[in-house]
């Protein structure tokens, strides 16, 4: 039951509305900053990723974990081909929309991690990625989105203008390190002692990073807006 409940969580509930909502707000956040960008939106992902998503949740809970570079490679693919279509290096000059942008490629990556994962699995009947690509996509797309979305709607609701400040930024980019970390951490060849400190320190910047977001940003929801209007 707590293997059905965690896989089904990650695979079947938080990566369809993690990608639905990053597929509807992306493009249109985009399209509000930077200059000379045309909204695309394709359609068919929204249909397609969260049933390769559903395939790799029921390979896994059936034991055929080896097998499941089928779908991550297509997932893989789809989430590159967005984040390229989506234009990722156009926004890294805008600190707001980049932490979503940057955010959104950690799920094209953690799929390769997985299509590695399954392959190797296949050639030495072993996970010898351990944990890495679930931290790429738990810590790395989840965490980051949520973090870049809470951010863009907290300032964009309380009447603010929309730019993270320097604060927000270097967080932002600490808990991009921490994803690092705690990936490299799952590796081969990593020793136990070494893994144990990296899990720390890893718990320790995941904490501050999300701690200060809180002290920081906290006090805005019992502040009026400041534009005067209502909310």
């Amino acid at each position: 039951p707590i293997e059905l409940a965690k896989t089904a969580g990650v695979w079947v509930l938080l990566l369809p509305v993690f990608f639905s909502v990053s597929h509807r707000m992306i493009p249109f956040f985009s399209a509000n900053a930077i200059s000379g960008y045309t909204l695309v939106r394709p359609e068919w992902p929204l249909g397609v990723l969260p049933l390769l998503a559903l395939a790799h949740a029921a390979m896994e809970l059936s034991g055929h974990q080896g097998w499941t570079w089928l779908v991550d490679l297509p997932m893989a693919a789809i989430a590159f081909y967005l984040t390229w279509l989506w234009r990722l290096r156009a926004s890294l000059s805008i600190p707001l929309l980049a932490m979503l942008h940057i955010g959104f490629a950690w799920l094209g990556i953690s799929m390769l991690l997985f299509a590695a994962q399954s392959l190797l699995l296949l050639d030495s009947g072993s996970l010898l990625l351990g944990k890495a690509p679930l931290h790429a996509l738990v810590m790395g797309y989840f965490t980051s989105m949520l973090y870049g979305m809470a951010t863009r709607v907290t300032l964009g609701h309380s009447g603010r203008p929309l730019e993270a400040d320097r604060l927000t930024w270097r967080l932002f980019l600490l808990l991009q390190a921490a994803t690092l970390l705690r990936i490299v951490s799952d590796l081969p060849g990593m020793a136990f002692t070494t893994r144990n400190s990296c899990l720390l320190i890893t718990a320790a910047i995941w904490l501050l990073c999300f701690g200060i977001w809180a002290y920081h940003f906290a006090p805005i929801y019992w502040r009026p807006r400041l534009d005067g209007k209502p909310g």
